[in-house]
């Protein structure tokens, strides 16, 4: 159904970004991205820009006349784009609602403006926060406890009430800890591709407190299924949990991918934990099943043999 859709998306050169644009192109679409390129990469974008189909604007989010200007045909946008480290949300609060409040209300308003069919917001599970009751649903309150948590659950509000007031629409799909193909290895990423760094330098895995903190780790495929998904289906103004449905200790995920890369030689050392990270997540997923028929298809192992695979083949983190 995304054949001939226009389609614009932020943050495209950017881990989640590059691999749905990817995708949309597979199925047909035009796509438009925009990219600042403060974490993003054009070497991400080597697929993309081998066909017609796609064009890059190298510009920011909190730029509304640009963002005007490259929606004017747009059809769908895709809201990938986002400061979204926790640790560096802690150091730099300002800009991190810059870009995540401002620069999706920038988006919000631009849609509004040009008639856009439709939102498809990437949020995150940090909105939820540290809670006892486990697994996480939709409808429960939510208690962020970073910067970064805080801007994604205003972003989340900001696409609801132009939902509501505005008849705009909006879905929100929340992220459950993301991995994959071109995700970075910096001190500002994710876990598995950090550790995958770690061992190809032959270095001890770190693990911030006692380990036994639970992730619902998602494969990247999975996460653009969802977003296919949203955009394909005629609902709007929901949020939907996009994870695996099956948690892991970070204990287990270290062991699993020494296995799996052979490197039980290599220590697993723990320090203290940080400030803003969540003790436990885990995604109820039966809303996304229900209503956009979303059925994960890798969980950790599956999702990692295939990355550490691409990994191999491409010699490259980035």
């Amino acid at each position: 159904m995304l054949k001939d859709k226009r389609i614009l998306i932020t943050g495209v050169a950017g881990f989640i970004g590059s691999n749905l644009a990817d995708r949309c192109l597979e199925l047909g679409a035009n796509v438009i991205g925009i990219d600042n390129m403060f974490n993003g990469s054009i070497h991400n974008l080597k697929n993309a820009q081998q066909g017609k189909d796609f064009q890059l604007v190298k510009g920011d989010i909190r730029d509304y006349s640009l963002l005007l200007e490259i929606s004017k045909e747009i059809e769908i946008i895709y809201h990938v784009g986002a400061f979204t480290s926790v640790p560096q949300s802690i150091i730099m609060p300002e800009t991190c609602n810059a870009v995540n409040v401002n620069g999706t209300i920038n988006i919000l308003n631009v849609a509004r403006k040009n008639d856009i069919e439709k939102v498809i917001f990437s949020s995150s599970s940090s909105v939820y926060g540290d809670t006892n009751k486990l697994p996480l649903t939709e409808d429960m309150p939510r208690n962020p406890i970073s910067p970064y948590g805080t801007s994604k659950l205003a972003g989340e509000s900001y696409m609801q009430s132009f939902h509501h007031i505005y008849g705009l629409k909006t879905i929100i799909l929340r992220y459950f800890n993301v991995f994959g193909p071109r995700q970075k290895d910096s001190p500002y990423s994710g876990v598995t591709a950090i550790w995958i760094g770690r061992i190809q330098r032959n270095e001890p895995l770190v693990i911030f407190g006692n380990g036994e903190n639970s992730r619902d780790f998602t494969y990247v495929k999975d996460v653009v299924q969802g977003n296919l998904l949203a955009g394909e289906k005629n609902v709007s103004g929901e949020i939907f949990n996009i994870g695996a449905g099956s948690p892991i200790s970070l204990n287990n995920l270290a062991a699993l991918l020494l296995r799996l890369t052979n490197r039980q030689d290599l220590l697993i050392k723990h320090t203290d934990p940080r400030p803003g990270d969540i003790i436990h997540s885990y995604a109820d997923i039966s809303k996304a099943k229900n209503q956009l028929d979303f059925i994960p298809q890798y969980d950790q192992k599956s999702g990692l043999k295939e990355y550490l695979s691409w990994i191999s083949k491409n010699n490259d983190m980035t």
